[in-house]
């Protein structure tokens, strides 16, 4: 799994959230709306794990706190909003600081869609695992794997956010073929014939949670883009992936 990304405000949050103000409270207020984010990312991640980890273990508890906490995470996205509310109303920030701005609101949807599809995640395992039915160890397997490509694309994408690193955004891009072979792998184990066979109403959530991760790693992705247009002043969500990153690899030449 990727490294865990720092918890709470970034350090030296004026530096990194662009040139310091002459007003200290509207740093301050930078630092706290990237705070706020930053803990919906990192409980995202949780969640994430979690959820899975009720498909993959006897243990169905994970799931029904998913559940039980994902009203905590919207709690978290709406003092985000009043947040960029705040700072537009008293500051009307512009150029930069108005990049930053949105750039951070947008990476706080992208964290709460993600969170919600946890919540999602979590449904289906308890459906799936109703009469105790178990995975097969080749779905297993690639769920797992899965799993463990996605929340190491996410993780990056909150440890970018804590300081609008251009390289972890780009190796979240980079990380999109193993996203995409992992996915496929898992996909392939839903067809394959397993013994004993298991019924149609049993895969449909399975397919369900293979769909729902691949959108989580979209969400990284986006996150991505969002950091490289606060670090690099570019807005690059409809560019070609391959050279957005050989260009962004080789910025410094």
């Amino acid at each position: 799994m990727g490294a865990k990304p720092p918890g709470g405000a970034p350090q030296g949050g004026a530096k990194t959230l662009g040139h310091p103000h002459r007003v200290r409270a509207y740093d301050e207020e930078l630092t706290r709306l990237r705070g706020l984010i930053l803990e919906m990312g990192e409980r995202t991640v949780e969640q994430i794990q979690g959820a899975v980890s009720a498909l993959l273990g006897p243990d169905l508890s994970p799931a029904y706190r998913v559940l039980d906490r994902e009203p905590q995470i919207d709690f978290l996205a709406l003092d985000a909003d009043e947040e960029v509310f705040r700072l537009i109303a008293r500051r009307q920030p512009t150029a930069v600081d108005l990049r930053i701005v949105l750039a951070l609101a947008r990476i706080a949807a992208e964290a709460e869609r993600a969170a919600d599809k946890a919540a999602r995640i979590a449904s289906h395992a308890l459906e799936f695992r109703a009469d105790d039915t178990r995975l097969p160890p080749p779905i297993q397997d690639a769920l797992r794997a899965l799993d463990e490509v996605i929340c190491c694309a996410f993780e990056r994408g909150v440890a970018a956010v804590s300081r609008f690193d251009i390289d972890l955004a780009v190796a979240i891009f980079e990380d999109e073929a193993d996203m995409r072979s992992a996915a496929g792998t898992l996909h392939q184990a839903l067809i394959a014939p397993v013994t004993p066979p298991l019924p149609a109403v049993k895969l449909a959530p399975l397919v369900i949670v293979a769909h729902t991760l691949e959108h989580v790693g979209k969400h990284a992705c986006a996150i991505a883009e969002q950091v490289i247009y606060v670090a690099e002043g570019k807005d690059v969500r409809f560019r070609n992936r391959e050279i957005l990153v050989e260009t962004l690899r080789h910025r410094g030449g």
